[in-house]
């Protein structure tokens, strides 16, 4: 998860945790626990648990007290979670920013595919970007040309599937 790298993204961002802190309610702690939440990825979201959605440079970092409203509410958070993904922020389009719960490893998920081809795996349209939550944040904000969204982060990784109609 790298706890560290997004002390230090969000430090660079400028953004006062302190001011934004808000300890984690008791009905997303269960929610995590509930989806078997490594012990890691927990305590990462009780440290980075703040009042309101956060801009980190381009990238958005969700609300982790409204994890819970989202599993209840949002069909498109449930569909990620089936397939073992935590939708957790966006990308500078909107893109979500989803945790692999397999490994760990943060990515983006092409919004226009996820949201509208339902039927479809969300792991067909998760483009990976082999580093840690809070890496990613971090090299948002700190390496030149780093992807912001999916179409940028499938020519950076090279990835089979670069959102472009060709690939259906």
């Amino acid at each position: 998860m790298d706890a560290e790298k997004m002390r230090q993204a969000l430090a660079l961002a400028g953004i006062n945790v302190r001011k934004h802190f808000e300890p984690l309610r008791s009905e997303n702690i269960e929610l995590l626990l509930r989806i078997g939440l490594s012990e890691e990825a927990k305590q990462f979201l009780t440290e980075f648990s703040f009042d309101e959605d956060l801009e980190i440079g381009e990238l958005h970092f969700d609300q982790a007290n409204c994890l819970k409203k989202n599993f209840d509410w949002e069909d498109g958070f449930q569909r990620a979670l089936r397939a073992e993904l935590l939708l957790i922020g966006s990308g500078s389009t909107g893109d979500p920013i989803a945790l692999d719960l397999r490994d760990y490893q943060a990515g983006y998920l092409f919004h226009d595919y996820f949201w509208e081809q339902e039927e479809e795996d969300p792991r067909k349209f998760f483009i990976k970007m082999n580093c840690s939550l809070g890496q990613l944040f971090w090299n948002s904000l700190s390496v030149e040309d780093y992807p912001v969204d999916a179409y940028e982060a499938a020519a950076y990784t090279g990835a089979e599937f670069t959102g472009y109609a060709e690939d259906e």
